[in-house]
């Protein structure tokens, strides 16, 4: 009986989670594609398994596993691809974002462990030989000098999942198991464009996190945790 390895992506959104979700059905895995208000038909006719899942509650994220778990069995490739910025009213006041705002994104900030803890039960149970591998979708905030202050709980955010990486890439490293936080990188390895409009930016990057997560997921050798690419999908590499 062969055997198809089985992916679940956590933000299915039309920018990063649907290329991801695309380049691993080509790649010959069952995908399971989670949203908030996923178009069940459209997915299924695309051959893709829809999941509702809110990626910043605990309870939803846990139930998402479930059910891929129950219909296509233990996921071996899990992408976490949330993130949700607060606005302070005033640019240069990060204190004036609201304790409700802020309360919520630390509700992100659990949804990235649970679903780490829950990628992790599934990887341990999976007995064939194949990568197992958790891809968060990051950013540079948490390792600028300087970040603007009006981007403080969105850093706050990738601040908790850089380190989760960092020390579960460490700590299940002999097992195995990968954990990986992958950013978007401008050529200079610096902030990408992040103009709506911009010809080449973050965007309309989709393609370029498809194949960098590609190549995370295919390496015979582990790469990085803090793992940086740029637009054309290829590893950063400093000059």
């Amino acid at each position: 009986m062969s055997f198809t390895p089985i992916a679940l992506i956590i933000g299915g959104g039309s920018n990063v989670g649907i290329h991801v979700a695309r380049k691993l059905l080509k790649e010959g895995y069952h995908v399971a594609l989670g949203s908030r208000n996923p178009d069940n038909d459209a997915l299924r006719k695309n051959g893709l398994f829809p999941v509702s899942v809110d990626g910043t509650n605990s309870a939803s994220i846990k139930k998402a596993f479930q059910q891929v778990r129950t219909n296509l069995g233990e996921p071996s490739i899990v992408v976490y691809n949330v993130g949700q910025h607060f606005q302070p009213p005033s640019t240069n006041d990060p204190l004036s974002v609201s304790s409700e705002d802020f309360a919520k994104s630390g509700e992100l900030e659990l949804g990235i462990f649970v679903s780490a803890q829950e990628a992790l039960a599934s990887f341990r149970s999976i007995k064939h030989s194949t990568p197992k591998v958790f891809i968060s979708t990051g950013n540079l905030l948490p390792f600028l000098k300087e970040a603007p202050v009006l981007f403080m709980t969105l850093a706050s955010q990738k601040a908790t999942m850089a380190t989760l990486m960092d020390y579960a890439n460490r700590a299940y490293a002999t097992e195995g198991i990968r954990f990986h936080y992958a950013t978007l990188v401008g050529p200079d390895g610096g902030l990408p464009n992040l103009s709506p409009s911009a010809e080449v930016g973050f965007f309309n990057s989709g393609p370029a996190h498809a194949e960098a997560y590609w190549t995370l997921i295919s390496a015979e050798t582990a790469k990085n945790w803090d793992y940086r690419f740029t637009y054309d999908g290829k590893e950063f590499e400093s000059k």
